[in-house]
Order: structure tokens, then C-alpha cells, then sequence
């Protein structure tokens, strides 16, 4: 079994950490602190005390963090994001695109035109015009990170349904969103290979155990726990893709713990709480 993985190389690093309010982003934002990564957490105003949250549980731990309030399904204010993020300790040198969201629940057969370019705008679009604006530097530097949060929903899920068709049905262009920005990583990774900078995305295998899927993840952990994750599980992922050299991946949190055969650390970086086949304890 080879030793814990080594992210000293992390350390000074700028990250940008988007949706770090909570769940899976602020998970992520607190592990990367913990190796030394200066972060820039960024969400809308409505989550701007969970912004503050995040970064007080950063700087409690001896870690360095900003916060940034911009709502990125305005083009105008997610144009100005990356500027405002690298004033605070330079370029950005880690971009994890997590922020993501559902305007609307509807079938794709009625799913109205408004609503279907608010979700694109805030799941793709957004993500796309943050890789473009922190690109330069990471090319001049030679180093980059891009790691972008996907969904199992990107692929239509097999029959039976995990869930009540209704639901799924729902999912469906969400879903889209996240499979065009998976393929346009992919698109990405490629043409970046041997600059330098690493682009990945990432999935839960099922679903986190964040605070705003509790309830779901609660009473599906209790006939298919396997199913449910720790958002520590997503947080060491992120910070295995980032600290290695890995380009070009689509893959699941378990799946890539398993890969490199590195156990499950709590978000201070250095406790070993599991491994890929770890649990959540819901109790």
C-alpha cells in the first residue's frame, strides 16, 4: 500500500473556490487551506454569511482565505470575479468550478427557453468563462489546476430509477449542463497537454452528505448507504487532482481515491478517517 500522498507542492498556491457557502465547496475550500493554499471563497449574497462561515473556519485553523460575494449567473459579474479574486493573493493558480444550481424543475419537454439559458448560464457558461480568465497566468506559469464539479446526472440513469421518475425526468437538463461541461473539459484537457495546467472533473459516486441534501442523502443511506458519501470523500479528491498530475479524467470521488490507493483524510489534511469504501455514519 503506497504512503499518504504528499501535497506540500500545494502550499502557496492560490485557489478559487466557487459555491464555498457550504457542502462540497466549503469541504474543499478547508482542505486546501489546511496544505498551505491560500483561498478565495466566492458565492452569491444570499450566501454570504456561509461565505463568512467558511472563511472564519479557514482562518481558525491557521489557514489564509478571501471572500468574494458575486452572483455568477450574471455574465457582468462574473466577468469582473477573476480580478477581484487575484487582488486578493495573486493569480489564481486553482480553479474549482463547484457552484451549481437548478432554476426550475421541469421535464425536457416543457422545460421553458428562460429557464433552460439560466441553467446553462449558471452551469456551463459560468464555469467556461472562469477557466478562459484564470487560463493566461496559469500558462505563464506553467502550472494550473482546473477542476470542475459534475454530476451523476450527467448520464441518463439506467432503469430502474434510483428515484421517482418524476424526478429524474426533472434532472434532465441539468444533467445536459453537466455533460457539456464535462465534454468541453475533456476538449480542454486536450488541447492544454503538456502546458502545464491539469483539467478534471469531478463527481460525487452517488450523493454527499452536504447540508442541503441531508434529508435525501439520510433516507437513501438507509436502503443504499453505500450510495452516500462524506463531503470529505469530494474534498480528498479535489485536492489528490490538484496536487498531482493528472489531466483529462472523468471520474467519481471513490473511483479516484481507489485509483491512486490513498486514503480518506479529514479536512485538516493530515488524520486518516477511511478510505474509498468509507461510510457515512448518519447516526
Amino acid at each position: 500500500m503506497p504512503g499518504h500522498a504528499d501535497f506540500s507542492a500545494l502550499s502557496g498556491k492560490v485557489a478559487l473556490v466557487t459555491g464555498a457557502s457550504r457542502g462540497i465547496g466549503r469541504a474543499v475550500a478547508r482542505r486546501l487551506a489546511a496544505h498551505g493554499v491560500k483561498v478565495v471563497v466566492t458565492a452569491s449574497e444570499r450566501s454570504a454569511r456561509g461565505l463568512d462561515e467558511a472563511r472564519s473556519l479557514i482562518e481558525h485553523s491557521g489557514g489564509q482565505a478571501h471572500t468574494v460575494v458575486a452572483d455568477l449567473s450574471d455574465p457582468e459579474q462574473r466577468d469582473r470575479l477573476m480580478m477581484r479574486a487575484s487582488g486578493a493573493f495573486g493569480p489564481i493558480d486553482i480553479l474549482v468550478n463547484n457552484a451549481a444550481g437548478i432554476p426550475r424543475y421541469a421535464p425536457p419537454s416543457t422545460m421553458p427557453r428562460a429557464d433552460r439559458r439560466a441553467l446553462f448560464e449558471l452551469n456551463f457558461h459560468a464555469p467556461v468563462d472562469l477557466i478562459q480568465q484564470a487560463l493566461p497566468a496559469m500558462r505563464d506559469r506553467r502550472w494550473g489546476r482546473v477542476v470542475n464539479i459534475s454530476s451523476e446526472m450527467a448520464q441518463q440513469p439506467g432503469i430502474p430509477y434510483p428515484g421517482p421518475a418524476k424526478m429524474v425526468h426533472a434532472l434532465a437538463l441539468y444533467g445536459a449542463a453537466k455533460a457539456a461541461l464535462e465534454r468541453y473539459s475533456e476538449g480542454l484537457a486536450a488541447e492544454l497537454h503538456g502546458s502545464g495546467v491539469c483539467v478534471n472533473t469531478l463527481a460525487p459516486t452517488k450523493i454527499a452528505m452536504t447540508e442541503s441534501a441531508a434529508a435525501v442523502a439520510r433516507q437513501m443511506a438507509e436502503q443504499r448507504p453505500e450510495w452516500v458519501e462524506p463531503t470529505e470523500m469530494m474534498a480528498e479528491a479535489v485536492a489528490q487532482l490538484c496536487r498531482a498530475s493528472l489531466t483529462g479524467l472523468r471520474t467519481g470521488s471513490r473511483e479516484l481515491l481507489h485509483l491512486l490507493q490513498q486514503p480518506l483524510l479529514a479536512l485538516d489534511g493530515s488524520t486518516v478517517i477511511g478510505n474509498a469504501l468509507t461510510l457515512v455514519d448518519i447516526d
